[in-house]
């Protein structure tokens, strides 16, 4: 009995201390737990997003009579944020 039970703590304490290597980092947030293992997902996540965000304010720029925008400051705002 007492051999299983060392057995299961050594494995337990195997287990624990080896799982934070495998990852990068992890973050709690709104979006729930996300765990960054290095391989810069979220980095292309975050540049898809700036882009499709950039390709919008450009779209509203451009057209903003078409969309009855008028004093929205999409233009300015795409500017400032996309160079």
């Amino acid at each position: 009995m007492r051999n299983w039970v060392f057995a299961a703590a050594t494995t337990a304490v195997l287990l624990i201390s080896g799982a934070p290597s495998f990852a990068q980092g992890i973050r709690i947030g709104p979006g729930g737990v996300e765990i960054d293992d290095g391989r810069g997902y979220r980095e292309d996540r975050d540049e898809r997003r700036h882009r499709r965000m950039c390709r919008e304010l450009r779209d509203r720029c451009e057209n903003r009579d078409v969309y009855g925008e008028e004093g929205q400051g999409n233009c300015r705002r795409y500017r400032r944020m996309c160079g």
